[in-house]
């Protein structure tokens, strides 16, 4: 089954000068990563609207706690779907056939090892996740049974952070768009029938995500497989057990699953000390943060679109077109930002009440709408960062410049919600962001000078 390489435009070698403009490129990958990234968090924002218009803020805590715990285990393993992106990626850009196989099938493996340790260790992590946040909120029990139930599709989701990582890395755009929405359409119309109809709440918002994630994971295999017929034959699987590149992939996920595990520790404990503000800051903030996930979704299209590209440059050894690459991703990520950043300004705050008919959850969300409505100025950077980082598959930086930017984000959040409430909670999100992007810019030009002649 032959696959078509120009779907999106970009499948030619990234110094054709036969081929499209540079922004071009940039645009025909954001533009449908932003959608799929979006549809990504629209189950999400449309579970938190359904709970919060048929159940109380205890609900809307527990839903918070619940995706909170379930999130910070999973996305430790979203080094799968980067590191498989970066080097695919390289793969592409070198026009070699034989390692986009081998790129896939070792994170595959990687996958199937996870998901298997993950399900021995779900009943553990469980518990240590719930002690954690245990502080004395009403919300415990419902964030229980969300886990529980949305962790049985674990191995599921791993294999799907790989398939959608080979996807992006070989510009298979149309592809992933189609499986993102395709899964949170899904989602959505499940959620609909077990939470409106049969009235299972949380529960049935958890085993909703749990069947769509599954699903879809067979769906992305089905398109992996049509791909692998297109490229080189079998023979050159051979190069899969290469104590070389495996020993490469290993380094680079290791590095990338603890700048990932920094991360969302970071995040999460933000959530606690919401949490230690009682259910009203704890409900109000999880709607908030319901923005600041569609912020970062919209803001992560470009920063994938560079992150392919880059990735796609250095798999050339085209220095000149990595600068490029990197300043047009980031003109356009910096237009979005600024565009996303008005039309929350102008609009956002009239959506909230559709998320809670609670007064009180109502008016701290208010309240504190104009951190998020900024939001994407400040966090622009760190995502373009990454985008670069994660294409060039420079793990050591990563994971460095997140235990820099854990570091002051820790001690801001330390030191200002104790004066100032809820208030510093976002301030410390803002000193998150910026920490994030300054060691990255400081440490940029080591990627261009590994490209100069030697």
């Amino acid at each position: 089954m032959s696959v078509d390489q120009s779907a999106i435009g970009c499948a030619a070698p990234i110094n054709d000068p036969r081929g499209p403009s540079i922004h071009r490129r940039i645009l025909a990958i954001a533009l449908p990563a932003i959608l799929a990234n979006l549809t990504s968090v629209l189950p999400g924002i449309v579970d938190t609207a359904w709970i919060g218009s048929t159940g109380t803020r205890v609900d809307l805590g527990g839903i918070a706690l619940g995706t909170t715990i379930t999130g910070f285990i999973l996305w430790a393993f979203s080094f799968l779907r980067i590191g498989t992106a970066g080097f695919a990626a390289q793969a592409f850009g070198a026009r070699d056939e034989g390692e986009q196989r081998s790129a896939f099938l070792r994170a595959l493996g990687l996958a199937c090892i996870f998901g298997f340790v993950l399900m021995l260790l779900m009943v553990p992590l469980g518990w240590l996740g719930l002690a954690i946040f245990n502080t004395g909120s009403d919300s415990l029990d419902i964030a229980g049974r969300y886990y529980q139930i949305r962790m049985f599709a674990a191995p599921f989701d791993l294999v799907l952070y790989v398939v959608i990582g080979w996807l992006l890395g070989r510009q298979r755009v149309r592809d992933m768009v189609a499986l993102q929405v395709f899964l949170n359409l899904l989602n959505i119309a499940l959620c609909y029938v077990f939470v409106i109809l049969m009235g299972r709440g949380v529960d049935g918002a958890a085993a909703a995500t749990a069947i769509a994630i599954g699903l879809t994971c067979a769906l992305g295999l089905v398109f992996v497989r049509a791909q692998f017929r297109a490229l080189a034959p079998r023979s050159a699987e051979s190069h899969l057990i290469e104590s070389e590149k495996l020993l490469g992939l290993m380094a680079v996920n290791r590095d990338i699953f603890l700048r990932t595990f920094v991360l969302m520790a970071f995040l999460a404990y933000l959530v606690r000390v919401g949490a230690q503000m009682g259910d009203t800051v704890l409900a109000a903030n999880h709607i908030l943060f319901g923005f600041i996930a569609i912020i970062a979704q919209g803001l992560d299209g470009f920063a994938q679109a560079t992150e392919a590209l880059t990735g796609q440059a250095i798999g050339a050894r085209d220095r000149r077109q990595l600068g490029r690459v990197v300043w047009a991703g980031s003109f356009w990520g910096l237009l979005f930002a600024l565009a996303i950043g008005l039309v929350l300004h102008q609009w956002g705050p009239a959506l909230l009440a559709q998320f809670t008919q609670d007064a009180d959850v109502l008016k701290t969300a208010r309240d504190h709408f104009p951190w998020v409505a900024a939001a994407p100025l400040v966090a622009i950077w760190c995502f373009q960062f990454d985008g670069i980082y994660f294409g060039a598959t420079r793990g050591t930086e990563i994971r460095n410049g997140m235990v820099i930017a854990a570091v002051f984000g820790l001690a801001a959040s330390l030191l200002l919600p104790p004066f100032w409430g809820n208030q510093g909670i976002w301030a410390a999100l803002y000193v998150f962001y910026v920490m994030r992007a300054l060691p990255l810019l400081f440490w940029y030009r080591r990627i261009p000078r590994a490209l100069a002649p030697t």
